[in-house]
């Protein structure tokens, strides 16, 4: 009896000790959860932080830019996208918001077009002026996207107990970037004839907020003078 007692908690021993460290990983899995989005629409009016991000893609963009007509020649531009159907949720009722007008992000690819158009020698006339050429900016993408990199443990509010535990946070990322790509379709304006395109053009711009060890936070940026 005492030889089986024996064997049976040098058993018990060995189990504890082989369970010993995935239990404890687990517990702290469950303790420290993470979580990763990679991308999301954006959930707060357009900030000035998602500004820059739309502006200075698109200045990247055009930093690209060629296109081979006679110098010095008439243009008159206009621009077309994609309609933007969703709507800018509200943070505290995400059944509610506002629908995104996207003819003033198009107004604005125009107008800044049309500056690295006049840098480079070219005239903007408007189209009853009939100036020799018809430019159409065609966008094909333009706006901004979120990710969440998340490390710890998130707010807690009990339900028996009066009272709520703050995040702690082990790691954490915020991460926001503005895209935006886009070509340009040159037309005889008399004729109507196609006379080619440009290359598309493509810019990238990126906002990243970090947190580490609950409260050293850092940003990185390709921005100018970020708020």
């Amino acid at each position: 009896m005492i030889y089986h007692m024996t064997i049976r908690s040098r058993l018990d021993k060995t189990g504890c000790r082989r369970w010993r460290i995935p239990c404890a990983w687990l517990a702290l899995s469950l303790l420290f959860s993470g979580c990763a989005i990679e991308q999301e629409i954006s959930r707060t009016p357009r900030t000035a932080v998602e500004q820059l991000l739309l502006t200075g893609a698109v200045d990247q963009a055009l930093t690209n830019l060629t296109l081979t007509l006679p110098p010095q020649a008439d243009l008159h531009l206009e621009v077309s996208g994609f309609y933007i159907d969703r709507g800018r949720l509200n943070m505290r009722d995400q059944t509610s918001g506002t629908v995104q007008d996207p003819t003033v992000d198009f107004l604005f690819v125009r107008d800044t077009v049309a500056v690295a158009l006049g840098r480079m020698g070219y005239r903007i006339r408007k189209r009853d002026d009939h100036p020799a050429y018809l430019v159409r900016v065609a966008i094909e993408a333009l706006g901004t996207m979120q990710g969440l990199t998340f490390v710890g443990m998130p707010p807690i509010q009990s339900v028996v107990v009066p009272f709520a535990l703050p995040e702690l946070t082990l790691y954490k990322l915020q991460a926001q970037s503005g895209y935006a790509r886009f070509h340009l379709d040159v037309f005889d304006n008399l004729t109507g004839a196609y006379k080619g395109s440009s290359a598309t053009i493509i810019g990238r711009t990126h906002y990243d907020q970090y947190t580490a060890l609950f409260y050293i936070t850092w940003t990185k940026t390709d921005l100018t003078a970020p708020p």
